[in-house]
């Protein structure tokens, strides 16, 4: 009787030996697994940085005043140069090329390629206690670039109409021709639902280990955007793409209209889903967006389309922005745009 007991117990120690064996293994592959976990938070997390900085990003930016959807006016912007407190605050940024630079740009002005704005040497010439005015041709690129240095944290905006709402440039004259020619048709089938953007949202900037993300990122998708073809900078002209939502391509492309709901209802694009503007990055939204096809953004002139098409490429998405939005896809609301280019008369300095 003592002998089995013995032998029992040495069974009990021995399954007890085995048991922690096995879950000492069990541990170690949980250790593996746990550390697969970690890098796959550490994606989510990357993702995540660039979700939330997106969402605050688009939220905060301000519907009135001087700097409304983050665009300055040249009549504004001339009476803040003129009075050299205001001149102190501001650093103009003119992404245009650098023979259209010399030609003619705004005095005191830096030059700086648009697709290069984020490399890192270009990044640490830029002011993180000044707000950037950003210089285009029409504006639509220097949307683009303004919305990736707010995803950065720095306090850009951007010349409304670029150089053309400076003074008379060689695009002005073809751009109102274009704008007064538009005429493609739209419906009005009524907006889905969509979830608001987030009240109150204010615009901070982001810890120095999400800038050196975000920075990377920016200048990944500005150095890989396209220098030419019918995408050319991430864009598309509105001539181009009815032939393209009714052509063999019209399945691989999504129509985003970012107006306001009551807008989108009064006359949009068939086919179009409405998400307004601020409340893009907000993760229900998002959703409702294709990572495999090309998202077509269109907005009122093309400015607020193309910040949001420079977020939504930081958040993978294949983003394009529809140049001169409804204006040069049916003209709406063109005569306010087209007097504004006509009445540019601002001084510009050369070399």
């Amino acid at each position: 009787m003592l002998k089995s007991r013995r032998l029992f117990l040495i069974t009990l120690v021995l399954l007890g030996l085995l048991l922690s064996t096995t879950v000492a293994i069990a541990g170690c592959g949980g250790g593996t697994t746990t550390t697969s976990g970690a890098t796959t938070m550490g994606a989510q997390s990357s993702g995540s940085v660039t979700g939330d900085r997106a969402l605050q990003v688009l939220a905060s930016t301000p519907t009135s005043g001087e700097y409304a959807n983050n665009t300055i006016t040249g009549t504004v912007l001339a009476q803040k140069i003129a009075d050299p407190a205001e001149m102190a605050k501001l650093f103009i940024l003119d992404i245009r090329g650098m023979a259209d630079y010399t030609a003619g740009h705004i005095q005191g002005a830096t030059q700086m390629d648009f697709a290069q704005w984020a490399a890192p040497a270009n990044l640490s010439k830029l002011p993180k206690d000044k707000k950037i005015v950003v210089v285009c041709y029409t504006g639509n690129t220097a949307a683009q670039a303004a919305a990736g240095m707010r995803m950065l944290g720095l306090d850009a905006v951007v010349l409304k109409e670029g150089m053309m709402g400076w003074y008379q440039t060689t695009d002005t004259a073809p751009t109102i021709a274009t704008l007064n020619a538009a005429n493609n048709p739209v419906v009005m089938t009524p907006a889905g639902s969509s979830t608001p953007a987030p009240a109150s949202t204010s615009f901070d900037k982001p810890s120095d280990a999400d800038y050196t993300a975000l920075a990377a990122k920016a200048n990944q998708i500005m150095t890989s955007m396209p220098a030419s073809g019918e995408y050319i900078f991430n864009t598309i002209g509105a001539k181009v793409l009815p032939g393209k939502l009714s052509g063999p391509d019209k399945n691989t492309l999504f129509v985003l209209d970012i107006r306001s709901t009551d807008d989108f209802n009064k006359g949009h694009i068939d086919g179009a889903t409405n998400i307004p503007f601020a409340a893009v990055a907000v993760p229900d939204n998002l959703k409702m967006l294709p990572k495999d096809k090309k998202i077509i953004v269109v907005c009122y002139t093309g400015n607020t389309a193309a910040q949001a098409t420079t977020i939504l490429r930081m958040l993978d998405y294949d983003a394009v922005v529809v140049k001169y939005g409804m204006m040069g896809w049916n003209g709406t609301g063109k005569d306010p745009y087209i007097q504004e280019i006509q009445n540019a008369n601002n001084p510009v300095v050369t070399g």
